[in-house]
């Protein structure tokens, strides 16, 4: 083995060694409970990531990592080198990080704070220089192996049952001993916020259900999965969509759009993804019914559920919707039985399919879009017709738990930027300084509580960082998902990583979803940049394959 060899095979090690202690120590690590969870998560990123970093250094410096890579840019010449090596998301986080330094840089008297993040969610420059750090270092140095991704869910395990005892105010682990109990229903698990903890939930229902929806079954030919560790999926995923609707917050329902709404497009080009699609459908179903029994049975010692959860458990219609999904289910497992010799796949029916299902989604958007409009013509009326539903639709300073003031106020203090900070933004994690001194007597007077965020990824970004920044990042997610969903096993040196390489894809898809009303924090945020930089991986499609 030469010496390059050598050395691309250490840096998969310690890239593969830091991936599992993200996926293991990160999510359940905690300190003084919940008091400082935003802390203990930032502070584990960090060393964490840095200590890989020093080790990738070190190792490149005495392997002669180092003196290859001088060697390889002379020989190409650097324009030759970039095209090869850099695909259009690496430059737009490339132009995202540039545009973040230069925010920092013209951030003036707060640039301290710019940098450390320390008066925000510690998303300042530095911890913002380490996620792209870990993009490029996953996307270049990840070594594929299952097993990472077996690891991942299987820590989703003990995170939802932490989360199941919380829903029944059980607390075994005390860590809602010092808080008031008003603030028990806002706080679970090792996450910490109902928010936050939905948000985490996205990943391993992506990575989960995708996995479950779109990996073949092993007839030891295909190179599939085992019928074990489909089970696997499905109880990993089963069990997250309990939590989450346990976890009680809305945003969750975007994780769903997103993921139920873009499966089909990659379930639906085989029928055995169309039948573990519908079957994924019946098993989300079934789990809200399952949640509307524990809440009538143990009414008064259960936290309960609200919002659109409740309004799909008391659907008077749902036990038959249940029923509906079940029947198809069992129906189209016969039939495939029937025709097992047959394995030729109908390509025609499942394209009118996918078309199908492009204009179911496109009918249900132009269906809210005039529902919104019908709810908004008349708002009394329509308060007394569609009840708590009626208030996702009427955009004003409540909406969202006040989402809708803050949003307004973060970007009317937008605009009233000079020319240069509409270019670069506030600085990096600064809006809650900027917020506070400009707006603090009207926010609380209306909210009745200090907004240190603008609970929406992008217009945070627009605000600290520019419009340049949130473009440049927007389309940094978009681009390679696109990519990765019409990706064919034709497309890959091995086709076993396909189903894999849209688990990532959804995964970040469902992250970017629910950011639209959520927070980018050092509690989940670091794993939108690990599944990217996986997602990247993949589609690169270099390195060693390791079949684990």
């Amino acid at each position: 083995m030469n010496s390059k060899r050598k050395l691309m095979n250490t840096s998969n090690v310690i890239v593969g060694l830091w991936l599992c202690a993200m996926f293991t120590i990160f999510p359940l690590i905690y300190n003084d409970f919940y008091f400082d969870i935003l802390q203990t998560k930032f502070y584990t990123v960090l060393i964490l990531t840095i200590l890989m970093i020093l080790a990738l250094i070190v190792i490149s410096g005495f392997g002669g990592g180092f003196k290859s890579f001088f060697e390889k840019l002379n020989s190409k010449g650097f324009s030759v080198w970039f095209k090869e090596e850099f695909d259009i998301w690496d430059i737009c986080v490339m132009i995202f990080l540039a545009m973040t330094v230069l925010s920092t840089l013209f951030s003036g008297r707060v640039i301290i704070e710019a940098i450390l993040g320390n008066k925000g969610r510690y998303s300042g420059l530095i911890l913002i220089s380490l996620y792209v750090a870990i993009y490029f270092i996953v996307s270049r140095f990840f070594s594929f192996s299952k097993l990472y991704f077996i690891i991942f869910l299987a820590v989703s395990i003990p995170i939802c049952i932490f989360g199941y005892t919380d829903y029944f105010n059980m607390d075994i682990l005390h860590f809602k001993e010092k808080i008031s109990q008003e603030q028990w229903s806002i706080f679970t698990s090792t996450i910490g916020n109902i928010n936050t903890y939905t948000a985490v939930l996205a990943f391993y229902i992506a990575i989960s259900g995708t996995l479950f929806i779109t990996s073949p079954l092993d007839d030891g030919k295909n190179g599939g999965e085992s019928a074990g560790k489909l089970v696997f999926y499905y109880i990993i995923m089963f069990m997250n969509f309990i939590a989450l609707t346990m976890g009680t917050s809305d945003n969750g329902y975007l994780t769903l759009a997103a993921f139920f709404g873009l499966m089909p497009f990659i379930a639906f080009k085989k029928m055995e993804g169309v039948r573990r699609f519908i079957l994924t459908i019946f098993t989300y179903l079934l789990g809200i019914r399952i949640m509307k029994i524990i809440n009538t049975v143990f009414e008064g010692k259960v936290l309960g559920i609200s919002g659109l959860y409740d309004f799909i458990s008391d659907f008077k219609y749902l036990d038959i919707v249940i029923v509906f999904f079940a029947v198809a289910v069992i129906a189209m497992y016969f039939v495939a039985y029937k025709n097992k010799k047959n394995t030729k796949e109908n390509e025609t029916l499942l394209r009118i399919l996918r078309y199908i299902w492009l204009a179911l989604l496109a009918a249900a958007f132009l269906g809210l879009i005039l529902l919104g409009v019908r709810i908004n013509s008349n708002v009394a009326e329509a308060a007394s017709k569609y009840g708590s539903l009626a208030n996702y639709f009427i955009f004003n300073d409540s909406w969202g738990t006040f989402r809708g003031y803050i949003w307004r106020a973060a970007i009317e203090e937008y605009m009233k930027f000079p020319l240069l900070h509409k270019i670069v933004g506030s600085g990096p994690d600064t809006f809650g300084i900027y917020i506070g001194l400009l707006r603090n007597d009207e926010m609380t007077s209306i909210t009745g509580q200090f907004f240190d965020a603008t609970h929406n990824e992008y217009i945070q970004f627009l605000f600290t960082i520019g419009p340049v920044a949130t473009i440049a990042y927007i389309l940094s997610l978009i681009l390679p998902s696109i990519k990765a969903f019409r990706t064919k096993i034709a497309d890959l040196k091995d086709g076993t990583i396909l189903p894999y390489l849209y688990a990532c894809a959804m995964a970040v898809i469902c992250y970017a979803t629910q950011a639209v009303v959520n927070l980018n924090l050092p509690v989940v945020t670091p794993l939108l940049w690990i599944f990217f930089g996986l997602m990247a991986a993949l589609l690169r499609n270099k390195g060693d394959i390791e079949n684990g």
